[in-house]
């Protein structure tokens, strides 16, 4: 018997439940096993966030997966790969509030005349970058233009990515102990998407805006978290008291005890 439990430890959870093992994407079967070029994006899409997000090559290219004979077809929505000029369209199918801020940037205007970024720029292709500030820098701006801009940019997001961050550490202490955080948290789930969704846009006055309107919520934000923090003092106090309360208590009803018994 002592030896059956780790055996059965060594059982996968799905065989237990009678499933059976995912199969891998034909796609990247067939593509792992070509040569050169059409053996690449295996290779780079497994370093990249769709891999890690589970989106595989059907979520982009279409196609059936599951089975060889149809992984390309039409009628099963294979699209392949998109031309350089359908490339926003192409990711935007489920980027959608992305492509439409880009749409309003000079980055697209100048894709739009031949020489702009598009997604793939700095985003690049099979090998997708998660989406992050980091991806402002200068070695990749300057590919293009001076980094200046992308300077000002930069320090506006990190500024209110670093408060939002802090808020997000805050109010999972505060969840920890108990304390109704839901409104607050719905609250700064939409504070960041809104403020990530205008990120495209490159407009250097929107972004500053935008920038001084999310410190300025989260200062608001500060003020309730105090609040709760308040709370949270006020019932560890209150916990101390009784918790030193009941030991004296305990301590003196032993003595009592003690005190019975030598009589006794």
């Amino acid at each position: 018997m002592g030896l059956l439990i780790p055996l059965l430890l060594l059982i996968p959870f799905a065989a237990l439940r009678g499933e059976e093992p995912k199969a891998e994407s034909v796609c990247v079967s067939c593509h792992r096993e070509l040569d050169g070029p059409l053996a690449a994006p295996v290779g780079l899409w497994e370093t990249s966030i769709h891999h890690q997000m589970g989106n595989n090559c059907e979520g982009c290219h279409g196609g059936d997966p599951n089975d060889a004979a149809d992984a390309m077809s039409p009628e099963k929505g294979f699209v392949g790969a998109p031309k350089k000029e359908e490339i926003p369209a192409f990711c935007g199918k489920c980027h959608v509030g992305v492509l439409e801020n880009y749409k309003k940037s000079p980055h697209y205007a100048a894709f739009r005349g031949g020489t702009g970024p598009s997604c793939v720029t700095c985003h690049q292709g099979h090998d997708v970058r998660k989406a992050s500030f980091n991806l402002i820098r200068e070695e990749l701006c300057s590919q293009c233009h001076s980094f200046d801009n992308g300077q000002v940019m930069r320090r506006a997001f990190v500024q209110a990515e670093f408060a939002i961050g802090e808020m997000t550490k805050e109010l999972k202490r505060l969840n920890h102990r108990g304390m109704p955080v839901k409104k607050l948290e719905e609250k700064l789930f939409a504070e960041r998407n809104s403020f990530h969704q205008m990120t495209h846009t490159l407009d250097l006055r929107e972004i500053g805006e935008k920038t001084r309107g999310v410190i300025a919520d989260l200062e608001a934000m500060k003020q309730e978290t105090g609040q709760l923090q308040e709370r949270v003092r006020h019932r560890w106090v209150i916990g101390t008291a009784v918790g030193i309360f009941l030991i004296v208590l305990i301590a003196v009803l032993i003595q009592l005890l003690r005190t019975y018994e030598n009589e006794d």
